[in-house]
């Protein structure tokens, strides 16, 4: 199972960063929990415009890397 996590910071400064944590998941593949941080960046302007993605994070979770 993964997680989704996108880094986005502000345009304006991008200094001020902040971590989203996707709600939707986890997802069962690494390719899925890719798809849905793309949809969030995508999305992101609609909600946040004065701040941009920058990087997104699969994180498995309970799995050892």
């Amino acid at each position: 199972m993964f997680e989704a996590f996108v880094l986005i910071c502000m345009l304006r400064d991008p200094t001020i960063c902040q971590t989203l944590q996707d709600t939707q998941g986890p997802y069962q593949t690494e390719i899925q929990c890719e798809v849905r941080a793309y949809e969030i960046a995508m999305e992101l302007p609609e909600y946040m415009p004065e701040y941009v993605a920058v990087k997104y994070k699969c994180d498995a979770k309970g799995q050892d890397i």
